[in-house]
C-alpha cells in the first residue's frame, strides 16, 4: 500500500505576483504535475493533511474558482481509482463551508472530515485512518466550562481534549496500520515563523500519537520527521517565509511490518532575497553589477533569480541611497529572467534609526505593537495582517475593531 501524503496547498487568488492570479496559475500548475506523480508512483491512497485553501473570508467569484480547480484535482486522481482522504485546515485559511460545497459533489472515493472521526478500511490491505482536523480555538472558549479561565488553562484543556479523542479512536479502530492525520502543532516539531501564529493553540502530543503507525500533518509549512510522525509542508513556495524550504509531499510505503517513506521534490517557485551592502549599492549604481548568470554557477554568484520572485534589501548611507535609481535596479533584474520583482528595500543609515524600537511603547495596544514589531522585521504586508487577524482571535478581540 502506497500513501501520498500532502498538506498546505492553499489554493488561492491574491497572491502578490506578476498578474492577479500568476501566484494561482503557479499553484495548480504544481498541483497537476504532483497529481501526475502520484499517479506514477502508484499511490492507493492520498491524505491532505489541511488547509486546502488560502482564505476564508473572501468572495465567492474567487472562492468559486478556487473550489473548481480544487475538484479538478480530486476527480484527476479518483479517475485512476485512488481513494483521497481531506481534513479541513486553520479555521481562518479553510472555510468549512468550502468542504460542505465539496462534499455535496459526492465526489467517488473522496472522503472529507470537518470533526473529529474515524474510518476503517476494508479491502485486500485493511487500514484505520482516524481524522483530527485544525481545531477552531473560539469553538471551545465559548463553551461554559471554559469560560473565564486564563488563557494557558484553556490552551492545556484543549490539548488534554485532543489526546484523549486520539487515544480513544485508536482503541475502537480494528485495522493495522493505524493512521493518524491531523493539522496542528506536534510539540517535538521545528517550526518557524509559525512560531508566533501559534501560540496559545493546542498541542499535539506524544500521548496523544502513541501506538500510531503513522501520523501525517499538516500546518507547519516545513517538511520533516520525527520517528512516524510527518510533515509534508507546501507543494508550492507561498512567500519568502519558504525562501529556504524544500516544496513537496511524502510517499509511506506500507510493507506489512512498517513505512518506509521518502520526500518528493516539486518544481515549485524560487524565492530569492539579495542582501547589498554599501560595495553591493555602489556597483549598482556604476551599472557594474550583473544578475545575467546561469544556475551552473550559483555556487560563486550565489542564487541566479531567473524564474524567481526577488526581493532586494540593501544597507547604505543617504548619499548612495540618492544616487540610486531604483527602476533601473528593478529592470536589471526582470532583463535577467526574473519573475516578479517583489520589493526593493533600503536601510538608510541615519542616526534617528535608533529610534525605531521607541516607537513600540506600553501605550499601543497589541495589535497595534504586533504591527510595528513586524514592520521592524521587515515582514510583507500580508503576513503582518495575518498575524494581526490571528491575535485578535487569540485576544477574542472583534473583527470591526482590526
Amino acid at each position: 500500500m502506497k500513501i501520498g501524503h500532502i498538506a498546505d496547498i492553499h489554493w488561492g487568488l491574491g497572491y502578490s505576483g506578476p498578474t492577479a492570479t500568476a501566484r494561482f496559475d503557479d499553484i495548480c500548475r504544481t498541483m497537476d504535475w504532483v497529481a501526475d506523480r502520484m499517479i506514477a508512483e502508484g499511490c492507493d491512497i492520498v491524505i491532505v493533511a489541511g488547509d486546502m485553501f488560502r482564505k476564508a473570508d473572501i468572495a465567492l467569484e474567487k472562492a468559486s474558482k478556487e473550489i473548481r480547480a480544487c475538484t479538478a484535482w480530486l476527480r484527476k486522481l479518483t479517475a485512476v481509482g485512488i481513494e483521497i482522504v481531506i481534513i479541513s485546515g486553520t479555521p481562518s485559511h479553510d472555510p468549512i463551508s468550502a468542504y460542505e460545497l465539496l462534499k455535496d459533489y459526492q465526489l467517488p472515493k473522496v472522503t472529507i472530515a470537518t470533526e473529529p472521526i474515524w474510518y476503517d478500511y476494508d479491502g485486500e490491505c485493511g487500514f484505520s485512518i482516524v481524522c483530527i482536523p485544525g481545531m477552531d480555538r473560539s469553538s471551545f472558549v465559548s463553551k461554559e466550562e471554559y469560560r473565564g479561565l486564563p488563557a494557558h488553562v484553556v490552551h492545556q484543556m484543549m490539548t488534554d481534549h485532543i489526546t484523549e479523542t486520539c487515544q480513544e479512536f485508536r482503541r475502537e479502530s480494528n485495522y493495522s496500520p493505524t493512521i493518524l492525520v491531523s493539522h496542528m502543532t506536534y510539540d517535538l516539531a521545528e517550526t518557524g515563523f509559525e512560531d508566533v501564529l501559534m501560540q496559545q493553540e493546542a498541542i499535539l502530543t506524544t500521548d496523544a500519537v502513541a501506538g500510531y503507525d503513522l501520523v501525517t500533518l499538516g500546518h507547519i509549512h516545513r517538511p520533516q520527521q520525527n520517528g512516524n510522525v510527518f510533515y509534508s509542508g507546501s507543494p508550492e513556495r507561498l512567500s519568502f517565509n519558504d525562501e529556504k524550504v524544500d516544496a513537496g509531499f511524502w510517499i509511506h510505503e506500507w510493507d506489512g511490518q512498517k513505512f518506509d517513506s521518502r520526500f518528493i521534490d516539486t518544481p515549485a517557485r524560487r524565492f530569492v532575497t539579495y542582501k547589498l551592502d554599501e560595495f553591493g549599492v555602489k556597483m549598482v549604481i556604476e551599472d557594474s553589477l550583473c544578475w545575467d548568470w546561469d544556475e551552473g554557477d550559483e555556487e560563486d554568484h550565489g542564487p541566479c533569480p531567473k524564474d524567481a520572485v526577488v526581493r532586494i534589501h540593501y544597507t547604505c548611507s543617504e548619499e548612495l541611497n540618492r544616487q540610486l535609481n531604483r527602476r533601473t535596479l528593478e529592470k536589471s533584474l526582470y532583463d535577467a529572467g526574473a519573475y516578479y520583482v517583489s520589493e526593493i528595500k533600503g536601510d538608510v543609515k541615519r542616526s534617528e534609526d535608533r529610534l525605531r524600537d521607541a516607537e513600540i511603547t506600553e501605550a499601543l495596544g497589541p495589535i497595534d505593537a504586533l504591527r510595528k514589531w513586524a514592520n521592524n522585521q521587515e515582514s510583507e504586508p500580508a503576513e503582518i495582517e495575518e498575524l494581526a487577524a490571528m491575535t485578535a482571535e487569540l485576544l477574542e478581540v472583534p473583527a470591526d475593531a482590526l
